[in-house]
């Protein structure tokens, strides 16, 4: 059996729908690793994976551990490309803060990441944000969407410097999704 048959065999009997282009739209990618070493193995076999997605069923909760990235492409799923795509770049932007390196808004983050940190609680409410942590997820997306960075005020660069050094950088180091 080729790995794309055996992927469609153990989606299709960990999901309700019964049919695999059916079945892919129940489940979302919930962590990722990495392995330098390249020993990962997909749940359809291929092995010698770098980057190793936890994917999980909507409808019943289970997980499946391995997903490969190629084998995610066969979703044929914008949506979870998407979700891919966002895990790969918190991952990157983990290992920046791990090995102490600077993050930059406009060079290590997505309007999409952005999205995903704000929906995942990085933005809690306190009394810089009015007890109201959307007010620190828009700000960012506000900065980030400025098309003359030269425009930034130095009070909203020392805001910025502030809501990633003390809130998101704690947030994406110590989260467990991006291990």
């Amino acid at each position: 059996m080729n790995s794309f048959e055996t992927l469609k065999k153990v989606i299709e009997e960990n999901s309700q729908a019964g049919e695999f282009f059916r079945a892919v739209h129940e489940w979302t990618v919930t962590a990722v690793e990495e392995d330098p070493l390249q020993e990962g193995e997909c749940v359809c076999g291929q092995q010698h994976l770098r980057y190793m997605y936890t994917i999980q069923n909507l409808y019943t909760g289970r997980p499946l551990e391995y997903i490969g990235s190629k084998c995610v492409e066969h979703f044929q799923s914008s949506e979870l490309n998407l979700q891919v795509n966002v895990f790969r770049g918190l991952f990157d932007l983990r290992k920046k803060i791990l090995a102490g390196e600077k993050v930059f808004l406009d060079e290590d983050f997505s309007r999409e990441i952005l999205r995903w940190l704000y929906e995942n609680g990085a933005f809690p409410a306190n009394q810089y944000n009015g007890n109201n942590g959307v007010n620190d997820y828009q700000f960012l997306l506000d900065m980030f969407n400025k098309r003359h960075k030269d425009k930034i005020t130095q009070g909203q660069e020392s805001k910025i410097w502030a809501l990633l050094q003390y809130t998101v950088k704690p947030f994406v180091r110590d989260h467990p999704a991006l291990g």
